[in-house]
């Protein structure tokens, strides 16, 4: 629950999309609620969780860009355009971090041991294994679904 600027944030509104794997399309949408809630927040940090640095590579890279993906692994954070992104994993942390969260392919049940900062005002979960969506959504039931992958169309005929 977000309270605005004035108020402090008792716990992060949640969001999460229903794909699996390595979805790019999932993983840009995530970022796109993060943007999206960093200017209704009137924030200028966000975080990028995943469980380590070696998950920077593959699709995370792919979405983010080379350039990003080399300074947050080198810095541990970025500044672009005014908007600092930060890394969190299992041994970075930030005691502090007044914006949302993308937790990017991470275990939910590792979830609150990594974004853990003080000030997280939103957090949006991409799972990676299918079963991860249903443990996330048992812990937090009001999330609120932001991009849900479309199901394969089963009329392609198999390539043979």
């Amino acid at each position: 629950m977000y309270l605005g600027d004035r108020g402090a944030c008792l716990t992060p509104e949640r969001f999460h999309t229903h794909s699996v794997g390595p979805d790019e399309a999932a993983l840009r949408a995530a970022f796109l609620q993060c943007s999206a809630l960093m200017q209704q927040r009137n924030r200028a940090n966000m975080g990028l969780a995943v469980h380590n640095k070696s998950n920077l590579d593959g699709v995370v890279r792919t979405v983010f860009g080379d350039s990003v993906v080399k300074v947050l692994d080198r810095d541990n954070k970025l500044d672009l355009n005014g908007i600092t992104i930060h890394l969190l994993t299992e041994k970075i942390q930030l005691r502090k971090l007044e914006g949302p969260v993308v937790a990017a392919f991470v275990d939910p049940h590792k979830l609150d041991k990594i974004v853990f900062s003080v000030g997280v005002t939103d957090i949006v979960f991409v799972p990676w294994a299918a079963e991860a969506l249903p443990i996330y959504l048992a812990e937090h039931p009001s999330s609120r679904e932001i991009f849900r992958t479309p199901p394969l169309d089963e009329s392609v005929p198999a390539m043979v």
